[in-house]
């Protein structure tokens, strides 16, 4: 009989690299004509919101949008507090080495600073460097040689492993169209300023061929409102929800990783039963991304040889990636943070906008090291008639160390920071106390190779003489031999030595003698 070969196939995505790029994006904001002219801004900030990627040959162009939300003191009598709500489109090309339209692409984007200048009372230059952090996969098909046979003598070496195949990516959006309450106590509202939306909470079950994903949608509004004072007034509200991903031969021991944006939204005061604007109108759409790996025990093909003919046996490395662990973590914060005396002192503090931001993480054998900060904006009503509303921005640094098991250091590790909540209180008329929860989500993982059998051939031309060997041989072992490579060496079985031996173990001690005797 002929050399027969039975092939299986496993779905790989392997990480192939990974690159780090900025921008500044440049340009001037225009104050619509209902608004008043800008006297002093308090706060601008934005977010980035990616609309297209796509891979090119060493290279990734990606396209979105800047969000910006300006919180400004106008230049009217009253020096009333009014806000802008614009976006900017942008592009970016970066080199990406060794990449191609094949392959898929993981980017990361957020905004790292911004500048701006108020040119007049109806233009603001803003400069906004945006970053960029962009993860290359690989995903491929591969076949390899399951099990051999057909050929007489037939001595196969078998190898157990785990390989984390892959079962695809998919994606999944969310419409949240609610109509929220204002609640009891604060007034209707007389003017939108600022929404602010993030999604915490966030976690997910296996069930039934699907990831259900779950979050809370968090919404932090700031409106004036409807009163003779126009008093500035600071609401919060979340609504959980659930959505389902299909994924096919998912299981219970699969490793997930899941990922949530903030695509669109859209917030409007609309009046109730009783003609009052005391309902907010909300649509929020959510993004959500996953992909999902399962572990299958696979009982490869190492080496093969024939006692009786040539065996030519050829093996490729696959690599792939698979993640060793993933943790979940808070930090808590606390810092009275005093205002400096070139601003004014504090009447009353309206609203605290806190945003995370990673400086360093180090991977080692016992964990990872994080270092960080929480950035605070302060508004508050100042106790000056000529500056009625101020911001104070302060830092709040902070280190924090995950302990985790069997990692060390040269993994891959990624970190996310999200703040899960923030409150304050008013200390005296220049010091607020700022108390935030920091989320810490951490995941490592690793590259895994595997040597593959990918095709085996039997060379009918080259049958073996069994003149060429002595009845017995007796060998003496070398530094990495094992039973294996002794017999395979000789033509004859494992089994065959180990029993002439009187030996179990199929590892051999350096100078060892071993008897091995004519098998053809």
């Amino acid at each position: 009989m002929s050399l027969e070969l039975i092939r299986e196939s496993a779905r790989i995505n392997h990480l192939t690299g990974e690159q780090s790029s900025q921008t500044i994006v440049e340009h001037d904001i225009i104050v619509p004509d209902i608004n008043p002219d800008v006297l002093r801004i308090l706060i601008l900030d934005g977010e980035v919101i990616e609309k297209k990627s796509e891979i090119l040959q060493d290279k990734v162009s990606v396209k979105g949008v800047i969000r910006y939300k300006i919180l400004y003191v106008s230049d009217d009598k009253d020096q009333s507090i009014k806000s802008i709500n614009t976006s900017y489109d942008f592009s970016h090309i970066f080199d990406v080495e060794d990449s191609n339209s094949k392959m898929k692409a993981r980017i990361k984007s957020d905004i790292e600073h911004i500048d701006y200048e108020i040119l007049n009372g109806r233009k603001i230059n803003v400069k906004t460097i945006v970053k960029f952090k962009a993860k290359m996969f690989n995903e491929t098909e591969q076949n390899f040689v399951s099990e051999l046979k057909g050929v007489e003598d037939l001595q196969v070496l078998r190898e157990n492993v785990d390989m984390y195949c892959y079962l695809g990516e998919n994606t999944s959006n969310y419409t949240l169209d609610e109509a929220l309450e204002i609640p009891v106590g604060k007034p209707s509202i007389k003017e939108i300023l600022r929404t602010d939306v993030k999604i915490t909470g966030k976690d997910y079950k296996i069930a039934d061929d699907k990831i259900i994903a779950k979050g809370d949608i968090n919404i932090l509004t700031l409106y004036i409102g409807d009163t003779e004072e126009r008093s500035i007034e600071f609401m919060e509200h979340e609504i959980s929800f659930t959505q389902a991903l299909d994924f096919q031969g998912i299981d219970e021991d699969s490793e997930c990783e899941i990922d949530y944006s903030i695509e669109d939204f859209f917030f409007s005061p609309e009046e109730d039963s009783d003609g009052e604007l005391r309902i907010l109108r909300s649509e929020v759409k959510v993004f959500i991304w996953a992909q999902a790996s399962s572990k299958r025990s696979l009982e490869i093909i190492s080496d093969a040889y024939s006692i009786r003919s040539k065996i030519d046996l050829n093996t490729q490395v696959f690599k792939t990636n698979r993640i060793v662990c993933q943790d979940r973590s808070q930090v808590i914060l606390k810092e009275v943070v005093k205002i400096n005396g070139d601003n004014p002192s504090i009447l009353e503090v309206f609203n605290v906008l806190s945003k995370p931001n990673l400086f360093e993480s180090t991977i080692s054998d016992s964990g990872v090291s994080i270092e960080g900060s929480v950035n605070n904006g302060i508004l508050y009503v100042a106790n000056n008639k000529e500056q009625p509303v101020f911001c104070h921005n302060s830092e709040i640094p902070f280190k924090h160390n995950v302990e985790l098991q069997g990692v060390r250091a040269g993994m891959n590790c990624e970190v996310d920071l999200e703040v899960e909540h923030c409150n304050f209180s008013m200390v005296s008329e220049n010091e607020v106390e700022v108390r935030a929860i920091v989320n810490v989500n951490v995941k490592v993982s690793d590259e895994t190779q595997y040597s593959l059998a990918t095709e085996a051939s039997e060379k009918e031309e080259e049958r073996l003489d069994s003149e060429n060997f002595a009845s017995l041989t007796v060998y003496f072992s070398q530094p990495g031999d094992d039973l294996w490579k002794v017999a395979k060496k000789y033509l004859t079985t494992v089994e065959d030595v180990k029993k002439f031996n009187k030996i179990e173990e199929e590892k051999l001690k350096v100078g060892e003698q071993i008897i091995i005797p004519r098998k053809i």
